[in-house]
């Protein structure tokens, strides 16, 4: 399937269910890296019940994510989550991103999140390895988008199975 096919297949599944009925447990990713100023930015798109459920497995309930009465310590379980399940190399050394924050889908059933590693310079690869939800739904699929300086250059689909990529700058 080619990837514009399959990212607008992702986009009609994650629009027709509400958030409590989808029967696809997708997120989406972008990955850009800006190799002037060796920033890596990343932004994550995902359903906020999906979200919710893999949280609560780690012992903390009630988030009420982008609701108006939303537990103060969202955005904290948010970020410790992320960095649990996401993790990322510049070259050979591993590097913790930073959240940046979070916003609602426009649909609010799914929220953005936002992390960014500042000043990875002259490296020729970024590594990710990405288990987000897949310890929830075993049919879960992280979608990544990798980009340099604004040039798209690889697609990978994440799972059970494939939880590692290398992705090249050049």
């Amino acid at each position: 399937m080619t990837e514009p096919l399959l990212l607008l297949l992702v986009s009609i599944i994650s629009l027709s269910f509400s958030p409590n009925d989808h029967a696809f447990h997708v997120s989406r990713w972008e990955v850009n890296y800006d190799t002037s100023s060796g920033d890596i930015q990343v932004s994550g798109h995902i359903f906020i019940d999906d979200l919710e459920a893999a949280i609560a497995r780690t012992g903390t309930s009630g988030l009420r994510i982008g609701a108006t009465d939303e537990n103060p310590a969202a955005d904290i379980q948010i970020e410790k989550y992320l960095l649990t399940k996401l993790s990322l190399s510049a070259g050979t050394v591993g590097v913790k991103p930073v959240m940046l924050g979070k916003e609602l889908s426009r649909d609010k059933l799914a929220v953005w999140c936002y992390l960014e590693v500042e000043g990875a310079k002259n490296i020729s690869n970024i590594g990710i390895a990405n288990t987000l939800l897949t310890e929830v739904y075993n049919d879960q699929k992280n979608i990544i988008d990798f980009t340099v300086d604004k040039r798209k250059k690889q697609f990978q689909v994440f799972d059970s199975k494939t939880t590692q990529a290398l992705f090249f700058i050049k």
